[in-house]
């Protein structure tokens, strides 16, 4: 194919060679014809003359045809590898003065002024492509037709690797939104605020904020798109209502039985010695539930608080049996007793009042909710974490009672959260100790799981971290330092 170009195109550039020879030298011609005509020169003289001229001219203007010809060609191959962005190399200067010099040089001046700008402009838009990928939030760039022409890592990595390539209806399922983004891409705002909940493995609420860009960008970009995730904000925000909503509820009920017996015992039963001593009974009860409520809001409170990682050693065994021998009298009390399988383990990493408020919790919740008669169940095991590579100290504490449904369990560590049955709407407790539980562990890079069946009764298991072993470069460091005195 290229071979059978080559030929026409040569047949084409003799063509106008000769065109253009002809063209410079009628006026010889025809001053020739003149002299003939009148008799003043021979025809054959004629003929010769003009031939001679023809071949001087055509010994003059070759070069200059020759140089316009690559100019021309250059131009033309220059132009395509522009619109196909392929690179070309530059004519060789001439170092003459003439006419095709200057133009050789104004051609490569302008190539390399053209290379310089685009390599400026494709460095520009990578690097305007990283910036936005390094960016937390997702970000989509429309352009006129809504078609999604960028998106930066954040946002593919929400909506999926597709999603240049699909409608924002695909992935934006809310007609609020689409109608907003439509009204921005026609002009009719400039930009708009609103929330949206999108739906995928799991359900995300996302801020989001629409906006007309000043001027068009160079991906042909007019509208931006932002999404912030605020799903846990929410969530924070719900937690805190529901907090405030039942620790006044928590207080207030104490206060309203406090308040109504007073007002009792400074009315009608003011003379009343039995009812007295039964009010007060009771009263004191309420201050007891009040002023234990209050203080696991300010336990709850000061964990919270903590930031700094813990670094005590504590003795898993000896800290449990202390906890059981303070809680056998309610042991007693509710005929149970407790059966202990605590095998020697290392010390764990922790906060001694901390790991004791855990195990009182979780023991003093098995008493509570265990079936009278029945058997508290203790147990503990050493395990190697294959995901982190460290060890860590599991210890279950199993009780003999009414169920959880398995519905409750995620939220079962929720502050005030209750199993909402018959069986334990009645049980005194305020809805906080295995929120205290929850917090601690998540302090000392623990974690609690809970399973409960007919078979197996309700187990409640936690982990904490082996606590690490002094190292014994830092047993060499003395009798270095003392020989360094000496």
């Amino acid at each position: 194919m290229q071979a059978e170009k080559q030929p026409k195109k040569n047949k084409v550039t003799l063509y106008r060679f000769t065109d253009r020879v002809l063209m410079i030298n009628l006026p010889t011609a025809v001053c020739l014809l003149l002299l003939v005509i009148i008799q003043e020169l021979n025809p054959v003289a004629a003929v010769i003359t003009f031939g001679t001229v023809v071949m001087i001219s055509i010994l003059i203007i070759i070069p200059f045809m020759e140089q316009l010809q690559s100019i021309a060609d250059y131009s033309k191959e220059l132009s395509k590898s522009i619109k196909e962005g392929k690179d070309i190399p530059l004519l060789p200067d001439k170092d003459s003065d003439d006419e095709y010099a200057h133009i050789i040089g104004a051609i490569n001046q302008i190539h390399n002024v053209w290379t310089t700008q685009s390599e400026e402009l494709k460095t520009r838009y990578l690097s305007d492509s990283a910036v936005l990928d390094v960016l937390p939030d997702p970000l989509l760039l429309l352009g006129k037709d809504g078609q999604t022409v960028g998106a930066n890592l954040a946002s593919r990595e929400l909506f999926g690797n597709n999603v240049r390539s699909e409608p924002l209806k695909h992935f934006i399922n809310n007609e609020e939104a689409l109608k907003c983004i439509d009204e921005v891409l026609k002009g009719e705002a400039d930009k708009h605020f609103l929330e949206i909940t999108i739906s995928g493995k799991t359900e995300k609420i996302l801020s989001l904020k629409i906006e007309r860009l000043p001027a068009l960008a160079h991906s042909g970009a007019i509208v931006v798109l932002v999404f912030h995730d605020v799903t846990e904000s929410r969530k924070l925000e719900q937690m805190q209502a529901d907090f405030v909503a039942n620790a006044s509820h928590e207080l207030r009920t104490p206060l309203s039985v406090i308040s109504g017996f007073i007002e009792t015992l400074a009315g009608p039963a003011k003379d009343d010695t039995e009812a007295r001593q039964k009010f007060l009974g009771i009263m004191n009860e309420q201050a007891i539930r009040m002023s234990r409520l209050i203080e696991n809001l300010l336990s709850l409170s000061r964990i919270q608080m903590q930031s700094s990682p813990p670094e005590g050693k504590v003795d898993i065994k000896e800290l449990i049996t202390g906890i059981i021998l303070s809680l056998e009298p309610r042991l007693k009390e509710n005929n149970m007793r407790v059966e202990t399988l605590l095998p020697s383990v290392p010390p764990i990493l922790g906060v001694a009042s901390e790991v004791s408020q855990v195990f009182q919790n979780l023991i003093d919740n098995a008493i509570k909710y265990g079936k009278s008669g029945t058997i508290i169940k203790i147990s503990s095991r050493q395990i190697e974490d294959i995901a982190t590579g460290k060890t860590m100290v599991y210890v279950s504490v199993n009780n003999q009672g009414d169920i959880i449904p398995a519905e409750f369990i995620p939220r079962i560590s929720e502050r005030f959260y209750r199993v909402d049955n018959e069986k334990t709407r009645n049980r005194t407790g305020s809805g906080l100790g295995l929120a205290i539980v929850s917090r601690i562990l998540e302090r000392h890079k623990g974690s609690m799981k809970i399973s409960s069946s007919l078979e197996e009764g309700t187990t409640f298991t936690v982990s904490f971290q082996i606590a690490p072993k002094q190292s014994n470069m830092s047993k060499k460091k003395r009798p270095k330092e003392a020989t360094l005195k000496a």
